[in-house]
């Protein structure tokens, strides 16, 4: 078969798995920890005991656990992305919700409390602007997070059950049923690995370049 061609095709559904996945876990992480920081008290309590219960639950364990309980037929690219967004959304909570325990007292927040403004207008327009860069580069590797996650559960049978288009993480699944590792067929499985490093290094640049950006210390 054409190798190239599927590589190709695989990187593109691999970035759309990791796309969907960085979303819905940057989205649940944001919204939580902008709650639980501006609210305080009970609310931020619960959330954080909920976000503890996933990080003492090793990540990787809970994807294996979750694919593992829907039959392989239902088990599509866009279901896949959101079983591995789910679960990754503790870090990014955690994160976010620190930044806005330090913004909610400044003054331009309180000037908005006293104004009248409701706590939906606080958080959107004083207080998100703030934290607007950090919820981008957490994005970048959540995308970068969701890639690899995707490549580690078809490695073990248990990404998107179709044999009519290819992930990263299928074509090295494929290359291991066949055998291309103890065959010598490196052409099978070397330039995936070497893609999959490949994207990975350069969302992780793109990130650090992020920073310095966003940082003027590091500048």
């Amino acid at each position: 078969r054409d190798v190239f061609t599927e590589l190709l095709s695989a990187i593109l559904v691999s970035l759309r798995i990791g796309l969907i996945a960085g979303c819905i876990a940057t989205a649940i992480g944001l919204t939580l920890g902008l709650v639980a920081g501006y609210v305080g008290g009970v609310v931020d309590n619960i959330i954080t005991f909920v976000t503890n219960l996933f990080t003492v639950i090793p990540g990787f364990v809970m994807l294996i656990l979750i694919a593992n309980s829907i039959s392989a037929s239902s088990r599509g690219v866009v279901l896949v992305a959101v079983i591995i967004g789910l679960p990754a959304h503790p870090w990014t909570c955690r994160s976010v919700r620190s930044q806005v325990i330090s913004l909610r007292n400044r003054d331009h927040v309180n000037i908005s409390k006293l104004s009248g403004h409701s706590m939906v207008r606080v958080i959107t327009c004083d207080i998100l602007p703030y934290v607007a860069s950090y919820v981008v580069m957490a994005l970048i590797l959540q995308i970068s997070s969701g890639i690899l996650a995707e490549a580690q559960l078809s490695m073990l049978g248990l990404g998107p059950a179709t044999t009519e288009y290819a992930t990263l993480g299928l074509m090295m699944n494929w290359a291991t049923i066949f055998t291309a590792h103890t065959q010598g067929a490196w052409w099978a499985f070397f330039p995936v690995i070497f893609s999959i490093a490949l994207i990975s290094f350069s969302l992780n640049l793109m990130n650090t370049g992020l920073d310095q950006v966003f940082n003027p210390q590091l500048r």
